[in-house]
């Protein structure tokens, strides 16, 4: 049986082009994937990142779903502590009145800024009130909503069909705030795997049916790249080690990087150690290889889906990487 994949864009902008451009590469690649098969496409949300591009994802979801025609686009997350809970759920019910049955409202609880950007946005980061405003977005959701701060209150247009809820996170705190909501839940594990298991454990553990989901449901965001030849994809892969290096140890905000620079780059054994960390938690190779890395993870986690994450220089690389994939899938 074929596995359920989606596909998160993060707008990358890359060294020699500018953010206009990525956004543009985003919305084609969305284009693209929909005639593949994939199940769902997500962006993300950053701010005042010289790397990422996509700061207003109800925006570039607008644009996304009304280019394709099957493939379900959503945000891999919504920053929820940058927004008004109701002013994300008026913006989300709008997509799903525009787009029934198509819509997913990935949320997620970090920052996902660079520098003073959060203060700049008014932003409740840090302030310990992240889950609050995640159980405000809930209480605005759909019909049949309890509790909201202010009853008279509604989130217009109200649909039948509202997007769906996913809750984003990396650590066991934010699988058991979703297990005992009843929501599905998306781990990101091509940010940082380390809580992966014990995520699954409290998630599981603790999942309470509900409006949103009557079992539980989990898909794991994984770092892929795919070429006609294992070689060929990693040494696409360098591009993404070197910037992933740059922004984690080195510090600078900078696009990513060309495969050629990558290539001559010289690691310190702290950079090498990352590197090498980042390496065992890919699936590079073939697009049957790819598969056969998902497989065997899906086999030993039981998760659902998998939400796939490629970073190349060159945007051709990306739309060969998930052609491949999805060849190799059928």
């Amino acid at each position: 049986m074929a596995l359920t994949l989606n596909i998160l864009c993060q707008s990358p902008v890359n060294d020699g082009r500018s953010p206009i451009d990525a956004v543009r590469e985003t919305v084609d690649l969305a284009k693209a994937v929909d005639k593949l098969g994939y199940h769902r496409f997500w962006v993300a949300e950053h701010h005042s990142d010289k790397a990422l591009a996509s700061a207003s994802p109800a925006v570039l979801i607008a644009h996304i779903a009304a280019q394709t025609n099957q493939i379900r686009v959503g945000s891999g997350g919504v920053l929820l502590p940058h927004h008004a809970p109701l002013k994300v759920a008026e913006d989300f019910n709008l997509l799903a009145a525009l787009h029934p049955n198509r819509i997913d409202l990935g949320v997620g609880r970090s920052g996902g800024s660079e520098g003073r950007a959060p203060q700049a946005l008014g932003s409740k980061v840090g302030t310990g009130k992240a889950w609050e405003l995640f159980d405000e977005l809930l209480s605005w959701m759909g019909e049949g909503t309890q509790a909201r701060p202010f009853p008279e209150v509604f989130a217009t247009p109200p649909t039948p069909h509202p997007a769906q809820v996913w809750a984003l996170g990396t650590s066991p705190n934010s699988a058991k705030f979703a297990g005992e909501r009843g929501l599905p839940y998306s781990f990101g594990a091509f940010l940082d795997p380390r809580n992966l298991m014990a995520a699954l454990g409290a998630y599981h553990g603790g999942f309470k049916p509900s409006r949103w989901s009557d079992v539980g449901r989990v898909n794991l965001g994984w770092y892929v790249c795919a070429a006609d030849t294992e070689e060929e994809a990693w040494r696409r892969c360098k591009s993404s080690e070197l910037w992933f290096v740059e922004t984690f140890l080195r510090g600078p905000n900078k696009p990513f990087p060309t495969t050629t620079r990558a290539e001559a780059a010289k690691y310190s054994q702290q950079e090498q150690a990352m590197v090498e960390f980042r390496r065992q938690t890919s699936i590079v190779g073939t697009g049957e290889q790819v598969i056969k890395g998902l497989t065997e993870l899906k086999n030993q986690l039981m998760v659902d889906e998998f939400t796939l994450v490629t970073l190349t220089h060159d945007p051709g690389h990306r739309h060969d990487s998930y052609r491949c994939i999805a060849n190799a899938n059928r």
